[in-house]
């Protein structure tokens, strides 16, 4: 288990006893990146990128759960977008990724790719 504590992270062994500190920069950035988003708000971006696509689903969608990752490390080239919208009932899975493309049909234009999963709320 590991824990964000200012500049350092305090990893959970059986080894030592309770927390052994890691100092800054000895994970690297990717692993401190990753940390770092694991524990961060849901409303919080990482990118430019992930806001400017959630604001879009969010307000033309209104869905009642919205994530949007940038799963490129920041690049911009690749995305997971998990949504669950009421506009999706009745629709089969193919129909609901295609509303979705449509809405960023502009922003696909400059990306790799996007893996969308949509879902219908509970009843």
């Amino acid at each position: 288990m590991l824990l964000r504590t200012g500049a350092a992270l305090l990893t959970r062994s059986a080894a030592t006893s309770p927390f052994t500190r890691i100092p800054p920069g000895s994970m690297g950035l990717v692993a401190e990146a990753i940390l770092c988003r694991r524990y961060s708000d849901k409303s919080s971006f990482k990118t430019d990128g992930e806001k400017l696509i959630y604001d879009k689903l969010h307000r033309e969608l209104a869905p009642s759960k919205l994530t949007v990752k940038d799963a490129s490390g920041g690049c911009g080239s690749m995305y997971v977008v998990e949504i669950e919208a009421e506009c999706f009932r009745g629709k089969n899975r193919v129909n609901q990724t295609k509303m979705v493309n449509s809405l960023l049909k502009e922003e696909l234009k400059d990306m790799h790719g996007m893996r969308v999963l949509c879902s219908v709320p509970p009843e």
